[in-house]
């Protein structure tokens, strides 16, 4: 028997990688342009049916004072949003350089933004991680937890800014506010029992999920093989999810803690920095009344199929504040909104992604 070449192996292995690598890098580098290209269209879309012509941009915003305060909250935002995902690692004894953590977190910025779903973001997070030495199964955790605690914010918060602020109910509706609440208190408690279920008692919803998928295939909207493909996938995340949320609630209390007070200080800064322009523009308008509505906003753009919900999160902003807010100004609002919560970091993330692949690609060069 003649034995393989073990340098042929190796050689293999890296012209294989090189080609995913670029394959990679081509797919990311069009999901970018398709985001650019429909963020701005988006916006050109709010400025020609809401701006009633007039300037795009306000430059009253940007005063030198409003700069500053934008400075420091852009600091904050950031390193909470670091420090929300350096606890949760630390919670599944995950231990990691911070800095490791600071690229990691733009980077996920980036690929869940370009990609139709945040799940893209948490698929490059567990890639970085795995790289790091973290195996797979707690990169997964921690992806699965912070996407959790993200989820939860917005499900507990949603209700009570609704329940005590009834009026934005009619924003979306004039007559059917009682039927929009009806399906909003059905939607959490089937969302609060399908979460409680799948971490304590995953068998039910993998239940639920073999009935539908058979039905799916008794009225042949599916193939049986298909059917036992996509079976197979989601109970794979269903235990992934069960595993992480227990994983996660039997560590350390203090890291548990940590991890959901800066989760909580990532989304008030985030909603911080609208409350400080419309200071600037010269609204007279409560801190409360904007976190609301950027809670609803953020709520209904967290499930949108589209890239970084674009389109969504442009149009859905425009339409809430356009209520509070003059056509001269809206259009400034929502562009100065997108960019620095979503483009400055999407613009960091890239950076920190293309850094790293060409990192990886020219240390293959060199021990070729």
């Amino acid at each position: 028997m003649s034995k393989t070449d073990p340098n042929l192996n190796k050689l293999k292995d890296e012209l294989n990688d090189k080609n995913i690598l670029s394959s990679k890098m081509i797919s990311y580098s069009i999901l970018t342009i398709v985001f650019v290209a429909t963020s701005f269209l988006s916006l050109l879309f709010v400025y020609h049916i809401f701006a009633d012509n007039t300037s795009f941009i306000n430059m009253k915003m940007f005063s030198y004072n409003a700069m500053i305060q934008i400075a420091i909250l852009l600091l904050l935002y950031f390193s909470f949003n670091v420090l929300r995902l350096f606890y949760i690692l630390k919670t599944l004894d995950i231990f990691i350089d911070i800095k490791y953590i600071f690229k990691l977190v733009f980077i996920n910025i980036f690929i869940s933004n370009i990609t139709p779903s945040a799940g893209g973001g948490g698929f490059a997070q567990i890639y970085f991680l795995n790289k790091r030495g973290v195996s797979v199964v707690n990169a997964i955790a921690s992806t699965t937890i912070r996407t959790i605690l993200s989820m939860m914010f917005f499900l507990i918060c949603t209700p009570i800014v609704i329940f005590f602020n009834r009026n934005l109910l009619n924003l979306f509706t004039s007559n059917g506010s009682v039927l929009l609440a009806l399906t909003l208190i059905f939607f959490y408690v089937t969302t609060a029992y399908f979460i409680y279920k799948a971490a304590y008692n995953p068998k039910i919803i993998k239940k639920i999920v073999y009935i539908i998928l058979n039905l799916f295939v008794m009225r042949n909207i599916l193939s049986l093989k298909k059917s036992k493909k996509i079976r197979k996938k989601i109970f794979k995340e269903i235990n992934n999810f069960s595993k992480s949320f227990k994983t996660y609630l039997n560590g350390n209390k203090k890291y548990i803690f940590l991890s959901i007070i800066f989760t909580i200080l990532f989304f008030i800064s985030l909603f911080s920095f609208v409350i400080i322009f419309l200071k600037e523009l010269g609204y007279d308008i409560s801190p409360l009344t904007i976190i609301s509505l950027q809670i609803i906003i953020l709520f209904i753009t967290y499930f949108a199929p589209t890239p970084g919900a674009t389109g969504i999160a442009e149009g859905g902003f425009t339409l809430i504040f356009s209520n509070f807010v003059n056509k001269s100004d809206i259009v400034s609002l929502t562009f100065a909104w997108r960019f620095f919560t979503i483009y400055l970091g999407m613009l960091l993330g890239m950076f920190f992604f293309y850094l790293e692949l060409m990192k990886k690609t020219s240390f293959k060069n060199k021990t070729s």
